[in-house]
């Protein structure tokens, strides 16, 4: 049962941009354990843990889909408070500041600035999105999600599809989430081991880029217009993942 309730909080957290799956992991006191249970495709243990993070993630994907049919800017405003508040626990270990840190968080703003070129929640219904990007998207995603302090649905704003996974799982578009869940388990298995090295290795450079591309990200999550609510919404979401990223684990 637990592990059914920490599933369910992972779900609900991962869903959120500026969130790391990996430090949820950490804080849970599992993040080793199932990482090289994973490794091993040692998933029995993790059955609860499985279904509680499948309940989660529907749950918020019902929620947010409803707001962002709804109340497209009030949703933007809260997500874009949590993606950017998320720079800090993605620089929380690598405070000093260098030339090539510098370099490398400019190099991620510019990608940032020039794959984003679509407003997240304006007309997504409608949208055709290929499923290579899916695919893509949903390798990357996950393996990032595992990697403690890089939020993988920050991957989803970049790419342009974290709206359209919200929509594809509270509608059950069965080949839209089938073709992305197949890459979520490619990414897990076949980059976890190969990023979780280079993050060891490059982390301060690779914590900086990010930093950069979330940043730069954020063009596509603006609100079309500003009021107090709008502000006060962003206000809130910045909060959550400034406060949560300040837990010890």
């Amino acid at each position: 049962m637990a592990l059914f309730i920490k599933g369910i909080i992972l779900g609900f957290v991962i869903v959120l941009p500026g969130m790391s799956g990996g430090t949820v992991f950490l804080i849970f006191g599992i993040y080793e354990d199932i990482v090289k249970d994973i490794l091993k495709l040692n998933l029995k243990p993790y059955i609860p843990l499985i279904i509680g993070v499948i309940i989660g993630i529907f749950l918020s994907a019902f929620a947010f889909a409803m707001f962002f049919e709804n109340y497209r800017d009030f949703t933007v405003a809260f997500l874009l408070g949590c993606l950017l508040a998320s720079v800090k626990p993605v620089l929380k270990e690598c405070p000093e500041v260098t030339k090539g840190r510098i370099i490398m968080i400019f190099l991620g703003l510019l990608i940032g600035l020039l794959i984003v070129t679509e407003p997240l929640g304006v007309l997504v219904e409608t949208e055709e999105i290929s499923y290579l990007t899916l695919f893509i998207g949903g390798i990357l995603s996950s393996a990032a999600m595992i990697i403690p302090g890089i939020p993988g649905s920050s991957v989803l704003i970049l790419f342009g599809i974290y709206d359209v996974i919200i929509f594809s799982i509270s509608d059950f578009n069965m080949p839209n989430l089938l073709v992305f869940g197949l890459g979520s388990v490619i990414g897990i298995y076949s980059l976890l081991n190969i990023l979780g090295k280079l993050y060891e290795k490059y982390k301060a450079l690779i914590s900086y880029f990010f930093a950069g591309l979330i940043v730069g990200s954020a063009r596509g999550i603006l609100p079309s217009q500003m009021n107090l609510l709008v502000i006060i919404l962003f206000l809130v979401g910045f909060s959550t993942v400034w406060i949560w990223s300040d837990k010890e684990f």
